[in-house]
């Protein structure tokens, strides 16, 4: 067991949008190769009053994308004398993102409320590319995800269903 390789979440991180605005969710579990460094860690990060980002891969990388994101948004918030957007949040993700892709080991999921668009989910995976969708499910280093309990209906619905014998 290497103790000194670098922290990653080994994460599964999902954002979906309803009527009503928007829903973040994270597993809670940090490891560090075969060791688990945390079992409680927080992997949903505020951004502003009303954007948070769900950070998945490794945890540093994470980390300072929200740190900065965060200390950008606020000086926008103080420039401007609004609060940002979803949108302009998930396009500060993707600015550093994409401008470190060498660099950086990490996906997230960039969901909010705002006055203007109402809830939005953009995910922003290895590489810095921003997909806007209805919903986004994101993992680290080969965590498998239960496709069969998640169904999208429509713009702002989302039903859960009894998974499928044999899925």
């Amino acid at each position: 067991m290497d103790l000194k390789a670098p922290h990653s979440m080994g994460t599964t991180i999902i954002g979906v949008t309803y009527d009503g605005g928007v829903v973040l969710g994270a597993d809670s579990r940090t490891s560090t190769g075969m060791y688990v460094a945390n079992r409680a860690s927080d992997k949903i990060t505020q951004l502003t009053d009303n954007v948070y980002v769900c950070r998945s891969g490794s945890a540093a990388d994470s980390q300072i994308v929200s740190d900065y994101v965060r200390y950008f948004l606020h000086q926008h918030t103080i420039q401007l004398g609004q609060p940002a957007t979803v949108k302009v949040a998930a396009n500060l993700v993707r600015l550093l993102s994409y401008n470190n892709k060498n660099m950086l080991e990490t996906g997230l999921i960039v969901g909010g409320w705002d006055k203007y668009e109402g809830g939005k989910i953009y995910g922003v995976p290895l590489g810095g590319t921003i997909i806007e969708q209805p919903f986004a499910i994101g993992e680290s280093l080969g965590v498998g995800l239960n496709w069969g309990n998640l169904k999208f209906i429509g713009p702002g619905s989302l039903r859960i269903c009894s998974p499928k014998p044999g899925v």
